[in-house]
């Protein structure tokens, strides 16, 4: 597996208390000579291999996969790893690859998704194109760097599923480019752009390619848990059904994040002016830092007033806002089963070709935010626990005396 370098932009670890979780990993190893990273360096005898097939694991997509690999079409497989895919999932992936002798190729994400959360919170259909871009484009954009350009991408995006899925796909063979937003420059290709569900289902049956046991259980697609377009009622508790460690990890996931972003939210409040400079002087460097990592840099005395807040009053107040849980998205199960008909069919477009937003909210996420909401209103004032609300920003000795040692600090900081 290639595993691009994580972004360093994970928030200062002690700004959260709560228990990490370790996320399940697959139970299959690399395959031998076939998972290789040496597939970016041999040529075939036709030159250099730049053509491949995207694999995501789900049913379409390896209708897709066989037909181009028996073809000759590509020349080894892609699986684009979001490091939120169940690792039943991967292992899938590897046992068919090793099954057809498929050359394969795994790329995983730079952006961990607690700290995709802790900066935009868990994406909801809005925020889908910047989750596939995050998760699965990067990779892609670094095979093409990787291979010097002019990369060719096969995926099985078909007409017959989502019209919304189809917004960016014109044509069966179509042009990716940098300078347009992509994340590559090169050509996408869709065989099966054409082929119909009952053509999918012969053409698995007649070759008797078997069924990924992730989508077998859950009914969608296992390489990818961001769920941007999963109702927390439908998805999540399927996934806890099934899967029952992963889904403790994605819940240790959702509250670390709920207590971050809570922490975020009480400096907005009790120091609403260095809140606007923190945010002003993330700006001066890319990629941005966290908030709080800039909060700990120029203003420590205040960082430290934050972070000493008990972990169940930041988390209680990170859960009055709803991009704070995952699969805050209203879609039902019909609606998500239209949008993602997989990762099945394309890797690309599965998250690039979004459609309208949709901004509905689950009904159980609704009715946790008004209850946090309403516990939060009960609960001793923030600026009990905190000084230095808008109130008495101005006047309270103790903001004063901590901004007096702020600015000390940042002055020998800049000098």
């Amino acid at each position: 597996m290639i595993e691009m370098e994580e972004y360093g932009i994970a928030p200062p670890p002690e700004a959260i208390h709560s228990e990490t979780i370790a996320k399940p990993q697959p139970q299959s190893e690399p395959l031998d000579i076939l998972e290789s990273d040496r597939i970016l360096e041999v040529p075939n005898g036709r030159g250099e291999k730049t053509d491949a097939v995207l694999f995501s694991g789900g049913d379409d997509s390896l209708a897709l996969t066989h037909l181009a690999m028996e073809e000759g079409w590509a020349d080894f497989v892609i699986h684009l790893e979001t490091n939120s895919s169940i690792p039943e999932n991967l292992d899938y992936v590897r046992e068919v690859c090793e099954t057809f002798c498929w050359p394969l190729l795994i790329i995983s994400s730079p952006m961990p998704l607690d700290t995709f959360a802790y900066r935009y919170g868990f994406a909801g259909a809005p925020s889908h194109t910047m989750a596939y871009n995050y998760f699965k484009g990067r990779q892609l954009g670094h095979f093409y760097r990787k291979k010097h350009g002019n990369v060719k991408y096969l995926s099985g995006v078909r007409k017959l599923e989502s019209d919304r899925r189809m917004e960016n796909i014109e044509a069966e063979v179509q042009y990716e480019s940098t300078s347009h937003s992509g994340n590559f420059t090169g050509w996408w290709v869709s065989p099966l752009i054409e082929k119909s569900d009952d053509w999918i289902t012969r053409y698995r049956e007649e070759h008797s390619l078997p069924q990924n046991p992730v989508s077998a259980k859950i009914h969608r697609s296992g390489d990818c848990q961001c769920l941007a377009y999963g109702n927390r009622q439908e998805e999540l508790i399927m996934i806890e059904s099934e899967y029952p460690d992963f889904a403790a990890w994605l819940l240790s996931v959702e509250k670390r994040v709920q207590e971050y972003r809570g922490r975020v939210m009480i400096l907005e409040e009790t120091h609403p002016e260095i809140a606007k400079q923190v945010e002003s002087l993330r700006e001066e460097t890319r990629p941005y830092p966290m908030r709080l990592s800039v909060l700990k840099e120029h203003f420590p005395t205040v960082f430290r007033e934050i972070v000493d807040v008990d972990a169940e009053t930041a988390i209680l107040k990170g859960q009055t806002e709803p991009t704070s849980y995952i699969g805050h998205g209203g879609l039902s199960s019909k609606e998500l089963r239209d949008l993602t008909a997989s990762a099945d069919a394309s890797q690309q477009t599965l998250c690039e070709s979004c459609g309208d937003p949709c901004y509905t909210l689950s009904p159980a996420v609704q009715a946790n935010v008004e209850e946090a909401k309403e516990r939060a209103a009960r609960a001793t004032p923030t600026q009990q626990t905190l000084p230095g609300t808008t109130d008495d920003y101005a006047s309270s000795p103790a903001i004063a005396s901590n901004e007096s040692a702020d600015r000390t600090h940042r002055q020998q900081t800049f000098e």
